[in-house]
């Protein structure tokens, strides 16, 4: 197969595949944003390579400017990146404002409570859901027991509610209390 051949089926096929994908007004808009493409990237690199050639075609002034643009440029670009070396280099801790800091610390549910601090016979649904691992249905699962069956004689007796298992009891015991 020659080369003409080879390139004549290989448009053919690439033709027929382009033609599955899109409408001939795409394709016609596809083909002449890469040639524009292409014609600019060829004007860019042909003058440079000119003007690096042939210097002596530029004016006097002309190259002062340019230099005088690449020189700003190139202080602008020292400046950012001895910032961006230091910015990078120190631990985030250090570089974000305490405002900000302090609203990301993650803060517990237990941040608030003290030991013994919710009566389980007196509480309120909403004492209850302060309790770490208490959601608002565990808590009215809670509220629900003590109704039906009574106050508490014990704090192990909640592990009795649907839910309340030995870990669970180990996490909520310290901050509860029964009267």
């Amino acid at each position: 197969m020659s080369p003409r051949d080879w390139v004549r089926t290989s448009y053919t096929a690439a033709n027929k595949f382009a033609q599955q994908l899109y409408t001939p007004r795409e394709l016609k808009a596809i083909v002449l944003f890469l040639l524009l493409g292409i014609v600019v990237l060829l004007y860019r690199s042909g003058s440079h390579l000119y003007f690096l050639w042939f210097p002596s075609q530029r004016s006097a002034n002309e190259v002062a400017e340019r230099k005088q643009q690449d020189s700003l440029y190139f202080a602008l670009s020292a400046v950012a990146n001895v910032r961006d070396s230091l910015f990078f280099s120190l631990p985030e801790d250090s570089l974000l404002p305490t405002a900000v800091l302090r609203r990301r610390e993650h803060h517990s549910k237990t941040d608030d409570l003290r030991p013994a601090s919710i009566s389980l016979n007196n509480g309120t649904r909403e004492d209850f859901e302060r309790l770490p691992s208490v959601g608002p249905a565990s808590a009215e699962l809670i509220c629900k027991y003590r109704s039906q069956r009574g106050s508490f004689r014990s704090l192990e007796e909640i592990r009795n509610v649907h839910g309340f298992g030995a870990v669970r009891f180990e996490k909520i015991k310290r901050y509860l209390r029964l009267d």
